[in-house]
């Protein structure tokens, strides 16, 4: 139940400061906006304040600002609208580009924020990050463990000794092991004995992380002695030194976008060299995969749990940004488009045309976001 309560309450609060951005820019624009919704019709409860509506919706995914002539494709309105100083159709190219954007500038203003609050209690380091693919990001010092388990085989050596996921292995017998091939050394000649392993969790940044266990390598088929674990790199990055404190926020999120920008371009890299569409599939999540990790976060408990929200919030916020701002039907950044192209050509697009583009989009992605959940709910109950 905590977990769908703070899953309602993080979307909601994302979603409530995206359309704020566009509220809030139309009203600064003398646009009329007829309603201010937050979650999905059915509507709920609904109040008139002056001349606009605000709307608690029943299902709270999503939200919504309703312009005056957002939306038109009667002939006959559209060129009235266009003599109503009140019709968001009746401003400039500039000025619709700004309420189209301000959705996407607040979210981004929101994650700055809480990357500043986030930092304010870590000493201006980040949360130790797991990395699918190696990466060298441009801001902050970093460090790195190479050692760390991200998932092993039912039965293993590792599974039978409760190693976690999220665990870096430090020491076989005493002994510090900095790669794969470390530890894979140190096991090969140790089949069937037992050996000990010092172990740091990476998903708390506290004194007491360490813990040492017991595991007893298996034969793999080539007669060498194996954990049966997964390892990845880890890395925490460091903003605590000189300027970098002050603009540790702005560096954190170029960091993180770069990152998933690059992540997403080897996914699909891979699925066209595997001719599958699994990659990409596996790499993206919607809400299902949304509340599973919330649901992660909670499990950690304290200020583990505080911190892993305050972060994971900054980056589901960027990441709405990003999305929005992309050039596709329906999306901001699809809607600025056809303004930009406007600013330039200096004629406006044809209204039913866009009208219809921005339909095909708006399905074509409710069409995604369904079997993205579908893949979700799979991966939960699989």
């Amino acid at each position: 139940m905590l977990t769908l309560l703070v899953f309602i309450l993080i979307m909601s609060i994302l979603v409530l400061v995206h359309e704020f951005g566009h509220f809030f820019a139309a009203k600064k624009m003398g646009v009329h906006v007829e309603e201010f919704g937050l979650g999905i019709p059915p509507t709920a409860i609904k109040k008139k304040i002056g001349d606009t509506v605000y709307s608690l919706n029943w299902l709270p995914f999503g939200g919504f600002v309703r312009l005056a002539g957002e939306d038109l494709e009667d002939t006959a309105e559209i060129k009235a609208a266009r003599h109503d100083s009140s019709n968001f159709m009746s401003k400039t190219a500039l000025q619709r580009a700004i309420i189209l954007s301000a959705g996407v500038f607040m979210n981004v203003v929101l994650a700055l924020a809480l990357y500043y609050v986030f930092f304010f209690f870590t000493g201006f380091k980040t949360l130790n990050l797991p990395l699918i693919f190696d990466y060298n990001f441009r801001f902050g010092n970093v460090t790195s463990i190479n050692t760390v388990v991200t998932s092993m085989e039912k039965g293993s050596a590792a599974d039978l000794a409760g190693i976690e996921p999220g665990e870096a292995i430090l020491e076989i017998n005493n002994k510090p092991v900095y790669s794969i091939a470390d530890v894979r050394r140190e096991v090969a000649d140790k089949a069937g004995q037992k050996v000990s392993l010092l172990l740091m969790d990476e998903k708390q940044n506290t004194k007491h992380n360490l813990r040492t266990v017991s595991a007893t390598p298996q034969k793999s088929s080539q007669g060498k002695g194996i954990l049966g674990v997964f390892l990845s790199k880890s890395i925490v990055i460091d903003y605590s030194q000189g300027w970098n404190k002050l603009l540790a926020g702005p560096m954190q999120a170029y960091n993180m976008l770069a990152y998933s920008k690059f992540v997403f371009g080897k996914l699909i890299g891979l699925s066209v060299e595997s001719k599958s569409a699994a990659p990409v599939s596996e790499g993206v999540a919607g809400p299902v995969g949304i509340y599973t990790v919330i649901g992660g976060i909670l499990n950690y408990g304290g200020t583990q749990a505080f911190l892993g929200m305050v972060d994971f919030v900054a980056l589901m916020s960027l990441s709405l940004a990003f999305l929005n701002i992309m050039p596709f039907p329906a999306l901001d950044g699809g809607r600025l488009l056809f303004v930009v192209i406007e600013m330039i050509t200096g004629k406006k697009m044809n209204v039913h045309i866009e009208s219809q583009i921005h339909k095909w989009g708006m399905i074509l992605l409710l069409g995604l976001i369904v079997l993205i959940t579908l893949k979700d709910v799979g991966n939960l109950f699989g």
